[in-house]
C-alpha cells in the first residue's frame, strides 16, 4: 500500500512539474521592459464617442488616491521622475501643495483633476499557446497639465513622481 502512495505521489509531482514546465514552454518575453502612456486629456481631433469607447470605466480618482495614500503613509516609495531620487514624504506633499512654502510657486492643492497623464513601466509576456499578452506593470508616473499661466490653454504635461509597484 505504501509503494502505492509513494507511485501515486511521484506521478502527481512528475505531471505538475511537466504542467509548469509545458506553460513557460508556451510563453516568450516580448519585452523586458517598454514604456506606456495613458492620456487622461482627450487629444486634439479625437471624437468624443470615440474617446469614451477607448476610455472605459477607468477610475483616475482611485487611482490617484490610492497612489498618493500608499506614498504619504509611507508603505511605497515616490521617486522624482526626471532625476530618479527618493523623495520624502514632506517633498511630496510640498509639490503636492499641501504645505504653504514662501519659496515653492504651489498655490492649489494637486488633485485627480490636475492629471494630464499617467506613464508605466511595463514587462510584457506573450502566451503562444493561449495567444494572449500579459502586461506586467512595474512603475507608474503621475504626469500632470502644464497650463499656460496667461491664457489657460494647456501646454503639456510636467512630471510629479513616480512609484514602483514591485521592487525590482
Amino acid at each position: 500500500m505504501k509503494t502505492i502512495y509513494t507511485s501515486l505521489a511521484f506521478i502527481v509531482a512528475c505531471t505538475l512539474v511537466a504542467c509548469t514546465n509545458n506553460e513557460s514552454a508556451n510563453t516568450t518575453e516580448w519585452a523586458g521592459q517598454v514604456e506606456s502612456k495613458t492620456n487622461i486629456i482627450k487629444p486634439e481631433g479625437f471624437q468624443d464617442e470615440y474617446w469614451r469607447e477607448v476610455n472605459k470605466n477607468v477610475d483616475y480618482n482611485k487611482i490617484f488616491k490610492t497612489l498618493v495614500d500608499a506614498v504619504l503613509t509611507g508603505r511605497k516609495q515616490a521617486y522624482d521622475i526626471i532625476s530618479e531620487k527618493p523623495l520624502t514624504v514632506e517633498e511630496v506633499k510640498l509639490r503636492m501643495g499641501m504645505l504653504n512654502d514662501p519659496e515653492y510657486v504651489m498655490t492649489d492643492k494637486i488633485t485627480a483633476n490636475d492629471l494630464s497623464a499617467m506613464r508605466m513601466r511595463e514587462i510584457w509576456t506573450f502566451n503562444e499557446k493561449d495567444f494572449s499578452l500579459e502586461k506586467k506593470v512595474k512603475r507608474i508616473d503621475l504626469l500632470l497639465k502644464k497650463i499656460d499661466p496667461t491664457t489657460g490653454e494647456y501646454l503639456g504635461d510636467r512630471a510629479l513622481f513616480y512609484v514602483k509597484l514591485e521592487e525590482e
